[in-house]
Parts: structure tokens; C-alpha cells; sequence
């Protein structure tokens, strides 16, 4: 009895280790079209890149074609070489920048200017020469910007203004203003003239036609609550939300149909696809980094919760090489003179501004 009972044990494991190789078999022919096995997808943290400096910082942007991390720096913006880690250059004279839209001649590039709050300006910067050419006036509290491939033109989200203002790339002139029901939150487009602006005060996704310039529709995002971020799938039509409620919420970019898909950790902030692998990042401000993978339309499965730094909520994608890119500092607590919730609140060191480089 005990001879047979082992007998059956080993050729269990043997008829497992053959679905397990027909399964490797099938992965390696499988085409990008298709979302990687979890067993597959082991990510971990490549590299830290120490760049220092003063200022807060705000979401980095990724040029493949150069292989350029821009980050916001307050009042400059930092141009980090990916191939190096190093500093490549740098654009000084903003006051506030905060969020930063490329081109595609590859040529330009458009950060938000907060300034004071009593005015609000985009500043063009020449790529090549690193140098502010132009100063756009637009809405109070400009925070979000894009470049839209098919109209061409650069969509700015004012915060207090509650609107929208259109620049022409060709004569950096704002053309138009669209104004919007609610403050403009987290922001993406599809790439064939849709954008979806989220409305967290309304509890509301808004979808903006770049080439009519008009508020198309707007569709509830409940279940969720307290969105954080924003990414598109373009191929199937799906908008992804990470919510304070936890959930992973996925929205139909054509009927606004809402499905929840996931849980993800608590405090998310910025979400971003890999188109090319089906891969959908999460990061929040404990330092910790999900990954998700696309099962079906209405399951994304985590595959990992990786370990990055306190506060790298806020980070960039290199789909060729499939490198997340997330920013943060080493926090303390203030000293000297100032109140107790200032003291108490987490402060950026100085010099410890970091650059993590996670990859698989």
C-alpha cells in the first residue's frame, strides 16, 4: 500500500510538471497582444538614483526617443539621462512648476506654472536648447496638461477655473476655453481625440472631444470613491481608476459602463498601463508599487507589491523596456520654530531626492 501510495505521488507531480511545461511552451509564442503569465513577471527595483537638490517635485514624464526623464522641480525642470542616471540638463524660471506634456515633433515641451495663485501660465521650453521660449496666460491654477496626437493641440486643466484652456502648438495662442462642471482632477486621452478628465467633487468622468472642443458626456465612476489616478487601455476602451475605497475600478470609454476589477493598497496615487504587456502599475505614498495584469474584461489580476520608498506615489513608464520610473525623497520632521502641525508634518530632506528605477 505504502509502494502505491508513492507511486501515485510521483506521477501526479509528473503529469503537473507536463502541464507546466506545455503552459511555458504556450507563453513563449504568445504575441504582445496577449497579458504575460503572473509566473513571468517578476519585477523588482533596479536601481536608486540619488540626483539631491531643493524644491518639491511633481509627475516625471518619460521621452522614449531620447530617453529623457523630465521631472518638475518647482523651480526648474531636472532632465535625468535614463542611460546614465545622470542629469542631462536642466530649464530654470518657473515659479511653480508642477506637471509637464511633450510634443510629437520632439521638439517642445509644456509645463503648468502655478505662479501665486493669482495668475497661471504654461511655459514652452525648446528641448534642444533648454530654454523657456514662450509664456502662455491661461485659467487660475493650471495643475494638468496633455498634448492631444490627433488635434494637434496642448489641453491645459485649470484647477480654480474650473476649465479647460486649448493651446495651438503652432502659434502658442490659447484658441479656446472650455469651461467644465467640476475642479479637474487626474486626466488622459485615448489617442483618437478623446479626453477624459476626472471630477473627483462631482463624483464624475468627463469626456472632452479635442477636435470639437466641446464636453462630449460625463459618466459616474461609483462605485469608487476618491480616485487618485487615471490610465486607458485603448485597446479594449477601458479607463482604469485607483479609489481611496480600495477598489480597481475600470470604465468603458465608449458607453461609461463602470466595473470593478481589482483592490489595490491603500492610498493609491498615480496609475499607469503598459500597453504592450497588459500591465497596469499602482504606486501610493507607503512606498509600495502593485502590478497588475489583465485576465479578462472584468478581472486584473495582482501578480506583485513590491517594496519602493515612502511617498513615491507619483511616477513614469518606459513601455520599450517596461521600467517604471517613480520619484520621491527621505522624509523627517521640521525643526526650529514653526507650529506643531508643521513640525509634525513629513518634510523633504535636502539632498535626498531619489529616482527608483524598478524593472523585471
Amino acid at each position: 500500500m505504502k509502494i502505491l501510495k508513492v507511486y501515485l505521488v510521483i506521477r501526479s507531480w509528473k503529469v503537473l510538471a507536463f502541464f507546466f511545461a506545455i503552459a511555458g511552451t504556450t507563453c513563449s509564442t504568445s504575441t504582445l497582444r496577449a497579458a504575460p503569465p503572473a509566473k513571468h513577471v517578476r519585477f523588482h527595483v533596479e536601481k536608486r538614483w540619488i540626483l539631491g537638490g531643493e524644491g518639491g517635485w511633481g509627475t516625471p514624464l518619460f521621452d522614449s526617443g531620447t530617453h529623457t526623464l523630465y521631472i518638475a522641480r518647482t523651480d526648474r525642470v531636472m532632465m535625468v539621462d535614463t542611460k546614465t542616471g545622470r542629469m542631462s540638463g536642466e530649464i530654470t524660471g518657473f515659479i511653480g512648476a508642477h506637471t509637464i506634456a511633450l510634443d510629437d515633433s520632439g521638439r517642445f515641451g509644456y509645463v503648468t506654472d502655478l505662479t501665486d495663485g493669482e495668475a497661471g501660465f504654461v511655459r514652452v521650453f525648446d528641448r534642444n536648447t533648454c530654454k523657456i521660449i514662450a509664456s502662455i496666460p491661461v485659467g487660475l491654477n493650471p495643475d494638468a496638461i496633455l498634448f492631444e496626437p490627433v488635434s494637434k493641440m496642448v489641453f491645459v486643466f485649470n484647477s480654480t477655473a474650473h476649465s479647460t484652456s486649448v493651446i495651438d502648438v503652432a502659434t502658442n495662442q490659447v484658441v479656446a476655453t472650455i469651461p467644465l462642471p467640476g475642479r479637474p482632477g487626474s486626466v488622459t486621452t485615448d489617442g483618437a481625440g478623446g479626453i477624459f478628465v476626472e471630477l473627483s467633487e462631482i463624483g464624475r468622468i468627463v469626456h472632452v472631444d479635442a477636435v470639437s472642443r466641446k464636453v462630449e458626456t460625463s459618466w459616474s465612476f461609483a462605485p469608487c470613491i476618491g480616485p487618485h489616478g487615471m490610465a486607458v487601455d485603448q485597446e479594449h476602451r477601458q479607463l482604469f481608476l485607483a479609489c481611496e475605497n480600495r477598489k480597481l475600478i475600470s470604465m468603458n470609454t465608449t458607453t461609461g459602463r463602470v466595473i470593478s476589477i481589482g483592490k489595490v493598497m491603500d492610498g493609491p496615487g498615480e496609475v499607469r498601463f503598459d500597453r504592450r504587456h497588459h500591465l497596469l502599475f499602482v504606486a501610493n505614498g507607503a512606498g509600495e508599487l502593485g502590478i497588475f495584469s489583465r485576465k479578462n474584461a472584468f478581472e486584473h489580476t495582482k501578480l506583485q507589491e513590491i517594496s519602493t520608498l515612502m511617498g513615491a506615489h507619483t511616477m513614469a513608464i518606459d513601455e520599450d523596456k517596461t521600467k517604471i520610473y517613480l520619484v520621491t525623497a527621505q522624509f523627517g520632521q521640521r525643526t526650529g520654530n514653526v507650529s506643531e502641525e508643521l513640525r509634525f508634518r513629513p518634510t523633504p530632506q535636502p539632498g535626498t531626492f531619489t529616482v527608483i528605477v524598478v524593472t523585471r
